[in-house]
């Protein structure tokens, strides 16, 4: 784990997308998360997709659930709305928000552990 925060400075010859921002400027905090899990990869294809597609950060909503995903969201588009559900409700909420407003993209990150207690109350019934 580290405590290091990242530099704020840019160099000034990185490339900037349509919207006038860099790579950098989608990047999150330094990750705290174990080497191997997967949500640091997950978060480099998510920085990665937004720089490519030029979102503005500010529209774009992130919500979680709880456990090592909740974390996710820290580390990527750091300019963006972020919203932590209860434990296995991120797909709900991130529906509900949708449903209210359209002009945001939404990113929902759920881990193993949010997604089988969710699915596994589907299949109870409940």
């Amino acid at each position: 784990m580290t405590y290091l925060a990242k530099p704020k400075l840019h160099h000034p010859t990185l490339p900037k997308n349509k919207v006038g921002f860099t790579r950098r400027d989608y990047e999150g905090k330094v990750s705290t998360l174990c080497a191997g899990c997967g949500h640091d990869s997950i978060s480099a294809s998510i920085i990665e997709a937004c720089f490519e597609l030029s979102i503005e950060p500010h529209r774009v909503a992130k919500l979680s659930g709880i456990g090592c995903s909740s974390k996710t969201p820290t580390y990527f588009v750091s300019g963006a709305h972020g919203f932590n559900s209860a434990h296995g409700r991120m797909p709900s909420i991130a529906s509900g928000a949708n449903a209210a407003n359209k002009d945001l993209q939404y990113i929902g990150i759920s881990g193993d552990g949010d997604s089988l207690e969710r699915s596994s109350r589907l299949h109870r019934g409940g």
